[in-house]
């Protein structure tokens, strides 16, 4: 075995390239295999192990046969190789020698491979490896009902054709980054995304939908004494509202990219018009109501009036509702805002992504966007001039509105305001 070890020495000293492709190897399997099993907090480091140092380890693979044959062009070739006597029991010892070194550089790529892929799963690398660009998308994501939902698991799915087209796509948005080619504020994702019924309905059931659900809306007032206001209303969720659309053939056409304009509406081949349909068209489906699932922006008054409900902001304050809107509406210094006030404001502004209050609609309801009134408008009609109802008790009923102390909650036995 000495001799195959000298013979086998004496090919990857023959040449340069092949020397500093040995070097190469050998210490980025060292440094990999070391901290392969380890947790960063800093991305970067993930960045380094599981990505530049599997690179390497690839890239120093291909100098050595590159090296050697170089190194065999110059002299003659192979068989003219100090010390390469490749016949007999010394053949044998060098060609197991370099099987058993194939069979760790395989293993060693298997890992690498593995434990990259891993990482570039992880909500980690998705959320703050490119910081700038997805800080305010991740900042929303961790302050989300789905902030225990890995980011692949929406975005990806399951199975091997979506992970490999996500994975390709993610090239040009890691180009885009690099040259700084990104839009401000970065468009949602809403022309790549699998259909739900991939994604979102591997956890939802359609089958298992709720029915109708008691909502309690709190709101205060921008008086001295921030007084509390309360709506309440049976939101027919399960009984209509996903009766209505769910399991059946809708198709709209939106004449923008943002979906929020929509002139032409298809229920089970009906069409419905307010306008030339003119634009894209397709199929409906869950993400076009539930559009921000998860990395939802807020508005200025609903993100006060759930910091007052939480207690996170200190109601006993005066005016302290009208105070928080004009520092968030930039009118008065923020700097001098309470500290609730200072996080809703970091949540949702991001000057250097253009973020600003709006720049994400939800399409959830119809109090800040449109929502169900891009549709639910009455001005979609069709051929017999029957049109789409605008009508509010189709989809709920108004048991409170603004009141200070709803008498149904009294009779509901939860006059306290805790929500059920």
């Amino acid at each position: 075995m000495k001799s195959a070890f000298r013979v086998f020495l004496s090919y990857l000293l023959c040449d340069w390239l092949a020397t500093a492709g040995t070097i190469i190897v050998t210490t980025s399997a060292v440094v990999f295999l070391t901290l392969a099993f380890e947790s960063f907090s800093n991305p970067y480091y993930g960045i380094l192990v599981f990505l530049i140092l599997p690179g390497l380890f690839v890239f120093g693979l291909v100098l050595i046969p590159l090296g050697v044959w170089r190194c065999s062009r110059r002299i003659g070739g192979v068989s003219n190789i100090p010390e390469a006597q490749i016949t007999g029991t010394k053949a044998i010892r060098l060609f197991g020698l370099i099987a058993l070194l194939t069979v760790v550089n395989v293993a060693i790529l298997s890992a690498a491979s593995y434990q990259s892929v891993k990482y570039m799963d992880s909500n980690q690398f998705c959320g703050t490896t490119c910081h700038t660009v997805m800080s305010p998308q991740h900042t929303a994501y961790q302050d989300s009902p789905h902030a225990r939902v890995d980011c692949v698991s929406c975005h990806i799915g399951p199975g091997a054709e979506w992970f490999v087209q996500y994975k390709l796509s993610g090239l040009a948005q890691v180009f885009a980054v690099t040259f700084n080619t990104y839009h401000k504020p970065l468009p949602a994702a809403i022309r790549s995304l699998r259909p739900s019924q991939d994604t979102c309905e591997q956890c939802h059931w359609p089958q298992k939908f709720i029915s109708d659900k008691l909502r309690i809306v709190k709101r205060y007032d921008e008086d001295e004494k921030n007084t509390e206001k309360t709506t309440v209303l049976l939101m027919h969720i399960g009984t209509r509202i996903h009766k209505a659309h769910v399991g059946r053939n809708i198709e709209y056409v939106s004449s923008e990219p943002a979906r929020q304009e929509i002139p032409w509406v298809s229920v089970d081949g009906v069409e419905y018009k307010a306008g030339e349909p003119v634009g894209e068209k397709r199929r409906m489906d869950c993400i076009d109501c539930h559009n921000r699932p998860t990395h939802a922006f807020e508005t200025p008054g609903p993100a006060v009036d759930k910091a007052l409900e939480s207690g996170e902001l200190d109601r006993s304050i005066p005016f302290v509702k009208r105070d928080a809107l004009l520092a968030l509406n930039g009118k008065k210094p923020i700097d001098g805002a309470p500290v609730a006030v200072k996080r809703i404001f970091a949540r949702n502004i991001w000057p250097r992504m253009d973020i600003t209050w709006g720049a994400y609609p939800n399409n959830i309801g119809h109090d800040a966007f449109p929502g169900c009134f891009r549709c639910h408008d009455d001005n979609h009609k069709n051929a017999s001039g029957k049109s789409i109802s605008q009508d509010c008790s189709t989809c709920h009923e108004l048991l409170a509105v603004g009141e200070e102390s709803p008498e149904i909650l009294k009779q509901l036995g939860i006059a306290t305001g805790e929500k059920k």
